[in-house]
């Protein structure tokens, strides 16, 4: 499924990512489980660029 906008919503993929990996700076005892989400958003935005089907639950388990 190629969604319209996909370039959009990678962009703001990639935004929430660094966003997410800049909260271990305030709590760096969290930086594993930051970096772990930042990967996930970062899978996510790749997934809707290239058109592929998106499985959120998918994503996020693998």
């Amino acid at each position: 499924m190629f969604i319209s906008n996909a370039q959009r919503w990678a962009t703001i993929c990639e935004r929430q990512a660094e966003i997410i990996e800049n909260l271990s700076k305030t709590f760096p005892e969290r930086r594993e489980n930051h970096s772990d989400l930042g990967i996930c958003w970062r899978r996510l935005g790749d997934q809707v660029s290239r058109g592929q089907s998106i499985n959120t639950l998918d994503s996020f388990n693998k």
